[in-house]
């Protein structure tokens, strides 16, 4: 399963319906859940190590040197990969 977050609302995220095998992409305003030292990340990656966040947003949001070293960078491309290899896909915005 895909879960995409869209929100950097960590309330309405619920870690525990994230498995091993599932994939996390911080976009839009979820990126700011992607930085550093954040409690719901740091739980999110004990849950599953796939996770990755979009680099045309965090540009945008000048956050690229505040992104934790444990999520990969991705483009849009790699976004459309990740639709592709993970289904179903749940949005948490």
């Amino acid at each position: 399963m895909l879960h995409t977050i869209t929100t950097a609302n960590q309330s309405i995220i619920d870690p525990k319906l994230i498995s091993a095998q599932d994939a996390v992409l911080f976009w839009q305003n979820g990126v700011i859940i992607a930085c550093q030292n954040n409690p719901i990340l740091n739980t999110v990656l004990q849950n599953t190590q796939h996770c990755y966040v979009l680099d045309n947003d965090i540009n945008a949001r000048g956050l690229k040197e505040q992104i934790d070293p444990r999520v990969k960078i991705i483009n849009m491309q790699q976004v459309v990969d990740l639709t592709v290899n993970y289904y179903p896909q749940i949005n948490w915005e």
